[in-house]
């Protein structure tokens, strides 16, 4: 199932590695982080 929102999700992520295969795809990347210990870009403070 591919993400109907992915492209629109990209132009705002701020996410530096845009080679990953979850840029974009918000509930993915979110998941794979918890699953990992680990904080999105998107949501981590400057």
């Amino acid at each position: 199932m591919t993400c109907p929102n992915k492209e629109k999700n990209k132009e705002q992520c701020t996410c530096p590695y845009e080679s990953c295969p979850r840029h974009g795809v918000c509930c993915e990347c979110i998941r794979y982080h918890r699953e990992h210990g680990g904080i999105p870009g998107c949501m981590k403070g400057k």
